[in-house]
Parts: C-alpha cells; sequence; structure tokens
C-alpha cells in the first residue's frame, strides 16, 4: 500500500546536493532526478513535479509545478512513482506490458520504444486482456508468479494508435510531457482487473528482424533480461540490491523467458500473436 497526497503548486528550487542517480532519454535528456531527503527520497521531473517518497516507500506527496498540471501529476505516480515505490517495499516491479492467454498470462519486457505497449494493444484487440502497459506488478506465491493488474489504460503514439485503434475508443486527457494517446480500457481495449498466473516473458529486441522469431533464453541472458528492466528506487542501498538481486533470481528461475524479434509491421502482429501463443501451447505439450 502506498498513501499518496498532492500538495498545491510549487515552484522547484534549485538543490544544495547533486542527484545520486538520473533517468536520461536516448538524445540525453534528463527525465527523472534522483535525490535523497531527510525523509527518504526526492525524485524530481523537471518542469512538471517534484515528488517526496519516504524511505520505506509507502508514501508519496506530490508537489505540482505551474506547468505539472493535475492529470499530467497523476499520470507520474500511477506509472513512474508507485513501482518505485514498490520496489523500496520489496515488491518486484519490471518495465513489461502483460497480457492474459489461455492458462495466465504472458509478459512483454524491454525498454521505452520497443512496441511493449503496441503489443499489448494488439492482443486485447482480440481475444485477450491488458492487465498493464509498461509497469509489471509480480506477486510470489507457492504456486508460482501472479501478474497484478495496473491502471486500466494504454499510451500509444500516434502512428500505432491509428493503425490498431478505431476511431471511437475512449481516451484519456493528454499528459503535458508527452504526444502519446491514453486510451482507457472498454469494449474496443479490453482489460482484466483479476490477477493471473505468469506463464512465460517474452524480451522484445531492437532488431527488425525478416520474420517472426522467438528463442528461449538461458544462464546469465535470462538473468540480465529481467535485471536491465528493473524498477528499482535507490540503486546504492545495497541491502535493497540484494534483496533486488534474490527475488529476480527467483522469478527467473520460476518464469520461462524468451528473446521475441519480428518485423515493425503492424500488418504482422497478427502474425507475432499467433506465434507467441502456439509457442505456449507447444511448450505444453
Amino acid at each position: 500500500m502506498i498513501r499518496y497526497t498532492a500538495m498545491p503548486m510549487r515552484p522547484q528550487q534549485d538543490l544544495a546536493q547533486a542527484p545520486f542517480h538520473l533517468y536520461e532519454f536516448d538524445d540525453g535528456t534528463v527525465w527523472t532526478e534522483f535525490y535523497r531527503s531527510d525523509n527518504g527520497y526526492l525524485l524530481r521531473f523537471p518542469g512538471l513535479a517534484d515528488f517526496e517518497v519516504t524511505a520505506d516507500g509507502k508514501e508519496v506527496v506530490a508537489h505540482p509545478t505551474e506547468d505539472g498540471d493535475e492529470i499530467t501529476v497523476e499520470h507520474l505516480y500511477v506509472n513512474q512513482l508507485v513501482p518505485l515505490a514498490l520496489s523500496r517495499q520489496g515488491q518486484p516491479t519490471f518495465h513489461a506490458s502483460a497480457v492474459t492467454v489461455p492458462g495466465g498470462a504472458v509478459a512483454f519486457l524491454g525498454k521505452t520504444g520497443m512496441g511493449k505497449s503496441t503489443l499489448a494493444a494488439s492482443f486485447a484487440l482480440g481475444e485477450s486482456k491488458f492487465l498493464t502497459d509498461d509497469a509489471l506488478l509480480i506477486e510470489e506465491t507457492n504456486d508460482g508468479c501472479l501478474v497484478k493488474p495496473s491502471h486500466p489504460s494504454l499510451r500509444l503514439w500516434e502512428d500505432s494508435k491509428d493503425a490498431l485503434i478505431d476511431p471511437d475508443a475512449r481516451q484519456a486527457a493528454a499528459v503535458s510531457y508527452s504526444t502519446k494517446a491514453r486510451l482507457l480500457a472498454g469494449d474496443a481495449l479490453a482489460f482484466s482487473d483479476t490477477p493471473q498466473p505468469l506463464r512465460a516473458a517474452f524480451v522484445l529486441g531492437s532488431e527488425d528482424d525478416a520474420d517472426v522469431s522467438i528463442l528461449e533464453l538461458s544462464g546469465t541472458d535470462r538473468y540480465m533480461a529481467w535485471v536491465e528492466n528493473s524498477f528499482l528506487l535507490d540503486i546504492t542501498d545495497q541491502d535493497l540490491l540484494s534483496q533486488h538481486f534474490e527475488w529476480t533470481n527467483r522469478i527467473c528461475a520460476t518464469v520461462p523467458t524468451y528473446a521475441l524479434t519480428y518485423p515493425r509491421d503492424y500488418g504482422m502482429l497478427p502474425k507475432v500473436r499467433s506465434a507467441v501463443t502456439n509457442h505456449l501451447a507447444d511448450s505444453n505439450t
């Protein structure tokens, strides 16, 4: 559980200390600055908001800037702060989308821009439902790993939205920092609000292969696929890192993990869906 409080607008003041960690886009633009504070952490999204997070990850206080409107700040909280705060609580959280399949769910791991949301939307337009767009929350049980549903919305770039989504599909208000469309679950985009057993994970590569390819990962490659796609609030906390590596190792050992590459062509998505579901069916025979 996380207790969330939204405070009135305040300007972002210069801080005396340097951030101990940064999230940056490929072009070098800083997305998130991580600072320590007396009570835990301060996460700064330049020009949008500051978020105070307690050391145990159980409380988050938002301080929007003049440009950080309520919708944008709430979206940052749901999609960025929640998975980071949960990691501080010992909750395994990864950069991945997830959809239902017969017998449970599959996850698509990958960094921003790898096509996780597009693939999840493609599944959710068929017989599947999506469980999460970009933050995979996993609950470990005696019977394996469960995918916990996240916010019932998907974010797609305009070209993906135009290629896949009915123009009449429900959309949420835009956020100020991105031109991505926020599509709400409904008749046109099916969502599951029930935890599902995680049957497998597929790591999306950047390669634009001529055909669909699924290769099983093992050993270090399999382990690093999970580590490299983790949400982690404090990468310098040795106790947290140790715990994180332990739970990642358990998940890695439990969940079959594959590399998935395919042509980045919307017309190929039905073939990708069939390849994934057929692969799962074959693995059970």
